[in-house]
């Protein structure tokens, strides 16, 4: 009678389990690794609907696709700034807010001090992307040339976030411009998921965003013997230089 019990005990213990790469997860007692989440399968290489609330802080990479399990500082929507302003550049459940931290203390003074938060609406989790440094080091003098790539920078050098929107074919990227100098717009490509950030060699900011072919169109200008001309560059996610986008207007 008592080997009949046991036996009965411990398969209901194992069918209210469920076996994971031969782990048995979600049974009494037992925790869930944080790599074993159910994803659905990317669209468009990302996986947009993976789960980002893992325990202990880790959580399998949300946007890229990731199976690798990363830390990230995800914080619940309600604990961004309620100043925070929604950017117009929003795709699907996934959006980008601006928010002044500390006012500009006046004209010709230290200038105002903002942060960038990635949101993603439908989970109700938000990430600090950056906060920005009026003191920030200008990078050009390591940008010089038509076809001159982007360089990384810290993320306690981003200079200005007059506005943000997300990057085009990865949600994980957000772009940041600013014009600290009162006459250059400075852009940044963010991953705040990996703490990266790169400043592209463009002066005028984003003209356009190539969705299909995950480009950044940017604006420099410069000068010649008819004065000053613009002209349109394409930049990777990576910040690299691919090419010049229509002549000198």
């Amino acid at each position: 009678m008592t080997i009949v019990i046991v036996v009965v005990l411990v398969v209901a213990v194992f069918m209210g389990c469920k076996y994971v790469r031969g782990q048995i997860l979600d049974g009494p007692g037992m925790e869930r690794d944080s790599t074993d989440y159910p994803q659905k399968e990317p669209v468009d290489g990302l996986n947009k609907e993976a789960v980002l609330d893992g325990p202990d802080g880790t959580s399998t990479h949300a946007f890229t696709g990731s199976k690798e399990s990363v830390e990230v500082d995800l914080l619940d929507i309600g604990e961004m700034p309620k100043t925070a302003v929604r950017q117009e550049d929003a795709y699907m459940q996934y959006a980008v807010y601006v928010n002044v931290d500390k006012p500009a203390s006046g004209e010709g003074e230290m200038d105002e001090v903002r942060s960038v938060w990635l949101a993603d609406e439908r989970s109700g989790t938000v990430i600090k992307v950056c906060v920005t440094n009026p003191m920030a080091e200008a990078q050009w003098s390591k940008m010089s040339g038509k076809d001159a790539d982007g360089v990384s920078v810290a993320l306690t050098q981003i200079a200005a976030a007059d506005k943000a929107m997300i990057a085009p074919g990865d949600v994980s990227k957000v772009i940041v411009e600013g014009c600290p100098d009162g006459r250059n717009i400075w852009t940044y490509i963010i991953d705040p998921y990996r703490g990266t950030a790169i400043q592209l060699p463009s002066t005028e900011g984003v003209v356009s965003l190539d969705w299909e072919k995950k480009e950044i169109i940017a604006a420099s200008y410069g000068y010649d013997d008819d004065g000053r001309y613009s002209v349109n560059k394409a930049y990777s996610l990576d910040g690299k230089f691919l090419r010049e986008t229509g002549g000198k207007v």
